[in-house]
């Protein structure tokens, strides 16, 4: 993994989410945007090595702090989430768009939810958006999925997603 693309590619990302570019592709009075923070989480916590996807999922949870009023809430959260789906990810394979997909589903609405149990334990008010715009949130940016599947893993192959620290690729075998 060569960290210092992957701290460009997820400022990238924090930016263009925060910023009014979603904004254009938000759907509803509501202005639900994809998240596509989310949608790297689940793409690293998929295919680096465990070692690489639990440092993804804190530095991406991290970036997701960086845009809101309190840090911690969505580093706990997406670190959490992104290593127990590190750790899933070697009883179930997630090869298929479909799958993944549906792990982003899932994923955003795990992240939710412990975002929201963390926020209870640090403030007296929610800081999180409701249940219902987070499922909506998480079943756009698994639509979009689709349509982004393939800028995504040129990007891992950018940064060296799957690749050992001697050069060798994850689906090569060992001798």
């Amino acid at each position: 993994m060569k960290w210092f693309r992957f701290s460009i590619v997820i400022l990238a990302a924090t930016v263009i989410g925060a910023s009014a570019v979603t904004d254009v592709i938000s759907i509803t009075e509501q202005r639900i945007k994809p998240n596509l923070l989310l949608m790297l989480v689940v793409y690293f916590a998929i295919n680096c090595t465990s070692y690489d996807a639990i440092i993804c999922s804190f530095a991406i949870g991290l970036a997701a702090d960086l845009t809101g009023s309190l840090i911690g809430p969505y580093f706990i959260s997406y670190g959490i989430i992104g290593t127990a789906l590190t750790h899933v990810r070697q009883f179930v394979l997630l090869k298929k768009t479909g799958q993944q997909a549906f792990a982003i589903f899932i994923t955003g609405l795990l992240i939710h939810l412990v975002t929201v149990i963390v926020l209870q334990f640090k403030t007296s008010g929610s800081g999180a958006p409701t249940f219902g715009i987070a499922a909506a949130a998480s079943m756009y940016s698994a639509i979009l999925w689709f349509l982004l599947k393939i800028p995504v893993e040129t990007l891992g192959k950018w940064l060296g997603v799957g690749v050992y620290r001697f050069g060798t690729r994850l689906s090569e075998s060992r001798p």
